[in-house]
C-alpha cells in the first residue's frame, strides 16, 4: 500500500483540499438524501392511512352479521329460581311459563363400604399404616396430657406414649378382626384433643371427639366410629386390600353399559382399572370415597337409563359390592305454558325437546318460571359505536397528515399535504356517510334518522340524538337492518346497503394496485431511483479524488526532484 504524505515538498495540504472537494460535490447527495427520507414518511403514512381504512372496512364489514339485528335476550319472573334459558336469534319473542316437577338424575351404582382390608397390626410403622389420612408427625393430647409422635414410630410405640402421659390411666389397643382403635380410661374421664394438636393422629384414626366422657368413676372406652383400613389404589388389584371371601387374581374382563373392559388383577392397580373404565366408552365414572371406603360408579349421562355390570370371572365387581341392583336416574318432566308434561333425559332441554324454535331451557330445580323472550339491540348499538370510532379515527388521521400550520415564519406540513386524492377522501367518505340509501321504505334510510350526525365544523361523527337511536333499535330494527345490510329485490339480489356500498368504495383505496398501494408504489421507486443518482455520483467522485490525488502526487514528485537539483547546484557553487 502507498503511503503519501501530503505537502512534504510543497508544503501545501493538498488532501484537505481534496476532501473538502469531495464534500462540496456531496452537497446534492444531502439534497436526495432529504427527498428519500420524505418519500419515506410520505409512505409510511400511506401505509398507516391503509391500516386505519381497512379496519374501518372490517368494522363496516360486521353488519352483515345476521345476529347483530335478530339477537335475543331473556328475562325472568323471579330471578332466585334454577330454570334459566337462552334464546338464539331465530327465537319468536314473547313470554312462556315453564314449569317442572322433576329434575334428570344419574343411574348410579354403590358399592359396600368399609370394602379394605385393616391397616396392619400395632407393629406397622405409623406411616405406612393402610389408612385413608396418613398420620403426620406432630403432637396431640388427650386428657390434658401431650403426647409426641414420628412417623418413624410403630402404632404399638404411640399406644405406649399415650399410657406413659396419662400415667397408665388412658391405654390404647388395636383389633385387627373389627378393624378400629379402642381408646380405654380407667379414671372414668376421657378428654380428647386440644386447641394445639398438631398431629392428626387422633382424627386419622377416627377418635376425633374432643368433649369429656365420664362414666361415674367407671372406666370409660371410646372405640373408632368406622373401619380404618382402606383401599391401596396403586397396588396390585390382587394386594391392594380388598377385603373379599376369595382373593381376586388373574385376568379378567368386566362389561359396563355394553363396553368390555380388560384388566390384570395381579399386575394392574385399582387405579389404573378405574382410569380404563372411565377413559371407555362406556359414559360412566367410577370413583374411590376413602372416608366410606366405598367404590361408586354413576353414568355421566343423566335420565331413566340403565347401567348394567357384567362381573369378571374373577369376581372384582361382586368384592366391591358394585354387581348388584343399580339406582336408576330419572327423566326430567316438564310443561310449557300449563301444557302436557314432557320428559327429557337431560336437565338443559332444546327445541326439539319443547318445539319452542331457538330457545334452550337449563334447570337446576323444581318450579315455575315466566321467561320472557325479546330483541336485543346491546350488540348493535355496540356496533355502531364501533364504526363511528373507525370512521373518527380515519378522518382525525387525513386531518393530522394533511395540514399546513404556519408559526410566524415557520410553516410546519404534515407528510401528506397537497396529496389531492388524501384530501379528496375526506370529503368523499363524509358525502358517503351522509348520503341515503335509494329505495329503502319506512323511516331510515339516513344515519341520521337514527341519531347520528357530523359534528359541527368536522367530518367525524357523533351520536347526537340517543333517543332517536333508542327509539330506531326499538322500533326499527328490521328497517335498520335494511339499511345497513340491504334488501333482497325481485331478481334475489341484494341491493345497495351502506354497509356494502362503504365497503366497495373503501376498497378502491385499500387492495391490491389501488390508490394507496399506487402511491405507495410510487415513493418506493422514487427512492430506488435516488439510491441509484447517488451511487453513480458517488462512482464519479471517486473517479475525480483519485485524478486528483494523482495529479497532486506527480506535483509533488516534481517539486522534489527540483529541489534536489537545486540542493545539487548550490553544492556545486561552494
Amino acid at each position: 500500500m502507498q503511503f503519501q504524505l501530503a505537502g512534504l515538498a510543497s508544503g501545501f495540504d493538498w488532501q484537505s483540499m481534496i476532501e473538502q472537494l469531495m464534500a462540496a460535490e456531496r452537497i446534492p447527495q444531502a439534497r436526495l438524501r432529504t427527498e428519500q427520507t420524505e418519500n419515506n414518511d410520505k409512505r409510511d403514512a400511506l401505509e398507516l392511512l391503509g391500516t386505519k381504512l381497512d379496519a374501518l372496512n372490517a368494522t363496516v364489514g360486521k353488519f352483515s352479521d345476521n345476529a347483530l339485528f335478530n339477537s335475543k335476550t331473556t328475562t325472568y319472573s323471579d330471578d332466585a329460581l334454577g330454570i334459566s334459558a337462552s334464546a338464539g336469534t331465530s327465537a319468536s319473542e314473547g313470554t312462556y311459563e315453564v314449569s317442572v316437577t322433576q329434575l334428570a338424575s344419574t343411574s348410579k351404582r354403590t358399592g359396600l363400604s368399609d370394602i379394605g382390608g385393616t391397616i396392619g397390626d400395632a407393629n406397622t410403622v405409623i406411616s405406612n399404616l393402610n389408612l385413608a389420612t396418613a398420620i403426620t408427625e406432630g403432637t396431640f393430647f388427650i386428657n390434658g396430657q401431650e403426647i409426641t409422635i414420628q412417623e418413624t414410630d410403630t402404632l404399638q410405640d404411640v399406644f405406649d406414649g399415650i399410657s406413659i402421659a396419662t400415667s397408665g390411666v388412658v391405654s390404647a389397643s388395636y383389633n385387627s378382626i373389627v378393624d378400629k382403635v379402642t381408646l380405654t380410661s380407667s379414671s372414668g374421664e376421657l378428654e380428647l384433643g386440644g386447641d394445639s394438636d398438631s398431629s392428626n393422629f387422633l382424627s386419622a384414626l377416627k377418635l376425633d371427639q374432643i368433649e369429656v366422657v365420664n362414666a361415674g368413676g367407671g372406666s370409660t372406652s371410646l372405640t373408632s366410629t368406622g373401619s380404618l383400613g382402606v383401599v391401596d389404589l396403586n397396588s396390585s388389584v390382587a394386594t391392594s386390600g380388598i377385603s373379599s371371601g376369595s382373593p381376586i387374581t388373574g385376568s379378567g374382563t368386566i362389561t359396563i353399559n355394553g363396553v368390555a373392559i380388560s384388566f390384570d388383577a395381579d399386575s394392574e392397580s385399582m387405579s389404573t382399572l378405574m382410569s380404563r373404565i372411565n377413559e371407555s366408552s362406556a359414559n360412566v365414572t367410577m370413583t374411590y370415597d376413602s372416608a366410606a371406603d366405598q367404590f361408586r360408579i354413576v353414568n355421566r349421562e343423566t335420565g331413566a337409563l340403565g347401567i348394567p355390570v357384567i362381573d369378571s370371572g374373577n369376581g372384582v365387581m361382586a368384592a366391591l359390592g358394585l354387581d348388584g341392583s343399580a339406582s336408576v336416574g330419572q327423566d326430567l318432566q316438564f310443561s310449557i305454558d300449563g301444557g302436557a308434561t314432557i320428559s327429557s333425559r337431560s336437565n338443559t332441554i332444546s327445541e326439539n325437546d319443547h318445539g319452542i324454535t331457538g330457545l334452550t331451557i337449563t334447570a337446576s330445580e323444581t318450579g315455575t318460571r315466566t321467561i320472557g323472550i325479546s330483541r336485543d339491540s346491546e350488540k348493535l348499538s355496540e356496533q355502531i359505536n364501533t364504526f363511528i370510532s373507525a370512521y373518527n379515527d380515519v378522518q382525525d388521521y387525513i386531518l393530522e397528515q394533511t395540514k399546513i400550520t404556519v408559526d410566524g415564519t415557520e410553516v410546519t406540513r404534515g407528510d401528506l399535504a397537497g396529496n389531492r386524492e388524501v384530501y379528496g377522501l375526506d370529503t368523499k367518505l363524509r358525502s358517503l356517510a351522509f348520503r341515503q340509501i335509494e329505495g329503502l321504505g319506512g323511516d331510515v334510510f339516513r344515519l341520521e334518522h337514527m341519531g347520528i350526525d357530523f359534528i359541527s365544523g368536522t367530518s367525524k361523527l357523533e351520536v347526537k340524538d340517543s333517543v332517536d337511536l333508542e327509539a330506531a333499535l326499538s322500533a326499527n330494527i328490521g328497517q335498520l337492518e335494511s339499511f345497513f345490510t340491504g334488501d333482497i329485490d325481485n331478481d334475489g339480489d341484494t341491493e345497495e346497503s351502506f354497509s356494502s356500498r362503504m365497503v366497495s368504495f373503501i376498497d378502491n383505496y385499500t387492495i391490491d394496485n389501488g390508490i394507496l398501494d399506487t402511491q405507495i408504489a410510487t415513493f418506493t421507486y422514487q427512492n430506488k431511483e435516488i439510491d441509484d443518482k447517488i451511487e453513480d455520483m458517488e462512482r464519479r467522485l471517486e473517479f475525480t479524488r483519485a485524478a486528483l490525488e494523482a495529479s497532486f502526487i506527480a506535483m509533488e514528485e516534481a517539486q522534489a526532484n527540483i529541489q534536489q537539483q537545486s540542493n545539487a547546484l548550490s553544492g556545486l557553487s561552494l
